[in-house]
This record gives structure tokens, sequence and C-alpha cells, in this order.
């Protein structure tokens, strides 16, 4: 369904809201005529000061309304035509008029006179025109900011549907990307077990699969979870890749206990600790060893993955897994996140580091 757009709405509001706002100078004005009718020594009743001062104001509202839909129809600007303004120009000159002619009829009820109706509005057009014609005009370029305004908060609006809408295409995504051949190695896995004749090897790897799963399938649209979490859901992710290659993965985590309900973009961790064993450890015939460690440093939380394995290659630095991760802590954190991939400084393998913003830890379950 299409939305109205911002000035429409914008201007269907206006009623009820140009007449109190055009009360208040109504009010003013009767005040006005009070007080100074008091100090002349001939004090005349407020209705009839408020009944004589009024119907020019109201007028006014009534008129705001009708002149913001004619500044949205015929808008004034270094680009638009002379003829808008000539258009406005006409406006606020009949808006003048009917003021005039109002405040004449008024005056004709409330302070009888010989003068006739003609010659009290001629008066009263004149005398006022300069008023008159900035009233208008000032209406013009307030409704014009507000118009604006509007459209802006309209324009943040839908950029930050649109980032949501990404933020989640991203994440299913990174699902998608995951799942395929992750499965089919699991499955690989399996296999091989059933052939060795290592049944309960073989039950604990679907069940540790079927928990994989159910936690990817399970995200609810969440973008972030806590580290404990993730570190549960990578945890079974690693003991399936161990079933698979046995003593040639060795895994250790270092995580802080006061870090672990710090939070953490969901699967951030995953895509690296996969491209270590693809790229680098799953290659080696020797035992290799994956790190995983989180720290705090100031406003920042930082995790690390490293392994020991042959190192860089340009498939890994370019790999959609890597490309995903940087994409996404980009949308969610700007530049306050970074992702740091290069050669471990000494020895072999690769050394990740991710730096996001520190937030306070998600409060504990139940």
């Amino acid at each position: 369904m299409s939305r109205p757009d911002a000035p429409t709405r914008h201007a269907r509001l206006t009623g009820r809201l140009s007449f109190a706002i055009w009360s208040i100078p109504a009010l003013l004005s009767t005040l006005e005529t009070v007080v100074f009718a008091r100090q002349a020594g001939h004090p005349i009743p407020v209705w009839r000061a408020f009944v004589s001062e009024a119907p020019q104001w109201y007028a006014w509202a009534a008129f705001t309304p009708a002149i913001l839909r004619l500044a949205e129809r015929f808008p004034l600007g270094r680009r638009e035509k002379r003829g808008n303004f000539l258009v406005h120009a006409g406006a606020s000159l009949a808006a003048s008029l009917i003021a005039a002619a109002a405040d004449a009829f008024v005056g004709a009820l409330v302070r009888p006179s010989s003068r006739s109706l003609a010659a009290s509005a001629s008066s009263w057009f004149i005398g006022q025109l300069p008023a008159t014609t900035l009233a208008y005009f000032a209406v013009v370029i307030i409704g014009h900011a507000l118009a604006s305004q509007a459209r802006l908060r309209e324009r943040e609006q839908q950029a930050l549907e649109l980032e949501t809408q990404l933020r989640d295409a991203q994440l299913a995504t990174l699902r998608m990307q995951f799942q395929p051949h992750f499965l089919f190695n699991a499955l690989n896995a399996v296999m091989g077990l059933v052939r060795d004749q290592r049944g309960d090897d073989a039950i604990r790897a679907l069940a540790l699969l079927g928990d994989v799963f159910r936690v990817a399938m399970s995200a609810d649209g969440r973008h972030e979870t806590t580290l404990a979490e993730e570190l549960d859901f990578l945890t079974r992710y690693l003991e399936i890749e161990r079933m698979r290659f046995g003593d040639r993965l060795a895994v250790a985590i270092h995580i802080p206990p006061e870090l672990s309900r710090a939070r953490v973009p969901r699967f951030i961790l995953q895509p690296f600790v996969e491209n270590a064993l693809k790229h680098g450890i799953l290659r080696e015939r020797a035992g290799n060893s994956v790190t995983i460690a989180a720290s705090r440093v100031d406003a920042t939380l930082r995790l690390s993955v490293r392994d020991d394995g042959r190192g860089l290659t340009a498939p890994a630095i370019a790999g959609l897994g890597i490309a995903n991760a940087r994409s996404r802590l980009e949308r969610m954190y700007g530049s306050s996140a970074s992702v740091l991939v290069a050669n471990a400084e000494s020895g072999p393998g690769v050394a990740v580091d991710i730096v996001i913003p520190w937030m306070p830890p998600a409060a504990a379950p139940g």
C-alpha cells in the first residue's frame, strides 16, 4: 500500500493546528485593545474587543491550509518559474481583500459608523497591505520549511527500512552460504564414521549436526547474540569437524568469563574459522590448531581467530564469507568496526582480528 507523501499529510493536519496558532495573535490583539481602551478612558467589554479584533486573524487561520497547498503546487525557489511567484502575489492580494471585507463586515456590526462597507474595507486593505503580504509569505516560507523537514524524516525512515532489509538479506545470505557445503562435509564425516563402524560417534555427529542447524535456522531475525551463545554454536560446529579430522585438528578457546554476555553479531566467527580449516589447517597432514580469543580494550571488544596452517592465499582473502562479514560489520557499526586478516606475525598461519564497539552485556535469560 502506497503511503501519501509527507507534505500532503502535513497539509491535511494544518486545519485545527492553524486555528490554534492564529488564536494567539487574536487573543493578544484583544488584550491590547482592552488595555488601550481603558487607558483612554473608554473601556469596552472583552467580548466586544475580541469580536472586533479576531476576524482578521481567523481569516488567516482559514487561509493557511489553502496557502500551504498552493505552496506545494507552486513552490518558490531558484529553479522555479516566475509564474509561481505571480500566483502567490495574486493569492496574497486576494487573501488581503477577503480579510479586509471580513473586518469591515464585523466592524459594521460591533462598531457602527456612517462609512460604507466598501470604504471601510478599502481603508483596511490599504493600511494593512504590507502586514498581510508579510503574513502570507511567512506562511509560505514556514510551510516550505515544515514540508522539507517532513520529507527529510520520510527519507530517513525509508533509508532505515532499506538498511534493515539489507541486513536481513545479508544474514539470510550468510545462512545459505554456510549450510549447503557444511551439510555436505558433515554428512561425509558421518558416512566415514559409519564405514569405520563407529556407530556411537556417528550418532553423536548427527545430534550435533541437528543442534547446529537448529541454531542456524532459528535466528529469528536477530542480528546480535551473546558471545557465549556464539561460542556454543561454534563449539558444536568444530566438534563435528574434529570428528572428521580427529587429531589433525586442535581447538583452544580463551574467553574471560566476564565477556560471556557481551553482544556480538550472529555467526561472526564461523566464516573465519571455516576459512582457517578450508585454506590452512585441512591441507596439512600434520596436526594443526585453531585458537579463538576475546578481550575488551577500552570501548571495544576484540575477537581473534588464529591458526598455524599454511598462511594466506588469494582465494582466502577474497572469500565470500569474509566479504559478507566485513559488509555486515560496516552496516551494523559503521567505521567503529574493523576486520584485519593477515599472516601471523610469528610463525605460520593466519591471524584474524575483529574489532566492534563494546556494548552493555545482554541480560541473562529468565
